[in-house]
């Protein structure tokens, strides 16, 4: 019988974390994997922490920023498990940045804005995100950030305001997510 490159190599790995000298591959390959897994989930939430935190404008209550396009790119790399991970990640950035009135807020919009484009990806496994999935969750978290700020300011008028940069937020970082993780979407089976 023979073995490709890759194969031999995945066998000489899985036998050399088993440490047995026997090819317990599938074993081993899946340590391999959730060791690839917890390292890339950890590089995606450190890129949605620092976008958030560098790539900012501050406005109004809080602040514009680009780390929607690496929690809309979470969802589209990582498994449909991990998506909710998107919002630990903005969570921190809000707390680094002192808006940690809106932390809790945030765990759970950038949370479900992940899992929302994650289950379009999940249920269309080989197909290209479109646009509007990406659009879908920025107007999420714009609505939800409107309502929120709603609560926080105790005042109803808020919510244009809020809703209206938010959406903007949204919007562009969408369009920024669509052509960026269109290509990088092959990666996922990998991850």
């Amino acid at each position: 019988m023979k073995c490709s490159w890759k194969e031999k190599e995945r066998v000489t790995q899985a036998t050399s974390l088993t440490g047995s000298g026997k090819p317990w591959s599938m074993l081993a390959l899946r340590k391999q994997m959730k060791v690839r897994t917890l390292t890339i989930t950890a590089l995606l939430m450190a890129m949605v922490t620092i976008v958030t935190m560098y790539i900012a404008f501050p406005i109004f209550q809080g602040y514009l920023n680009l780390g929607d396009v690496m929690v809309m790119g979470m969802a589209v790399l990582l498994p449909l498990p991990l998506t909710p991970l998107a919002g630990v990640a903005s969570m921190l950035a809000d707390l680094l940045l002192g808006y940690g009135v809106y932390a809790p807020f945030t765990l759970v919009i950038k949370a479900l804005e992940a899992l929302l484009i994650g289950l379009w990806v999940h249920n269309h496994k080989n197909k290209t995100v479109p646009v509007y999935v990406y659009l879908a969750g920025g107007l999420w978290m714009a609505l939800a950030y409107g309502l929120t700020d709603v609560i926080l300011a105790d005042n109803l008028g808020v919510f244009f305001l809020s809703f209206g940069y938010n959406a903007l937020q949204g919007i562009v970082c969408a369009l920024i997510a669509f052509p960026l993780f269109r290509k990088l979407r092959v990666f996922r089976d990998k991850i």
